[in-house]
């Protein structure tokens, strides 16, 4: 259990790390944030390492809840388990709203695709 809540408290750590260097320091723009590195990666290097160490990070919390289960029966709960699933049902939803958004392309952005059409010459 020890292991599982150092890694869980690692990932976390790298998360919150990651997630500000990823939007503080290199912000997006042209070439990846405008060919900006940190450590010789580049914003989608970095993209990754966090995305991989989210993954490490859901891993380790399902780990957690398991090794902890008969605690969250009994103590959290107390003895209702209706509270339990609310609240596990409660996470799901947020994490599945999230990602279930609609994604579009902004109209005010310099995308790949306007720079292109701007540099071809008209008849």
């Amino acid at each position: 259990m020890r292991l599982t809540n150092l890694v869980l408290y690692l990932s976390f750590c790298f998360l919150v790390g990651s997630g500000a260097l990823l939007s503080w320091k290199l912000v997006p723009g042209s070439r990846g944030g405008g060919g900006l590195e940190a450590l010789g990666m580049s914003r989608h290097e970095w993209g990754d390492l966090h995305f991989w160490a989210g993954l490490i990070a859901v891993l380790a919390t399902a780990a957690h809840l398991f090794l902890n289960w008969p605690w969250l029966k009994k103590i959290a709960a107390s003895g209702r388990f209706w509270r339990l699933a609310a609240g596990f049902g409660a996470g799901l939803a947020l994490a599945l709203g999230i990602f279930a958004l609609p994604v579009s392309r902004s109209g005010g952005g310099e995308g790949q695709g306007q720079r292109a059409e701007r540099t071809v010459p008209r008849p």
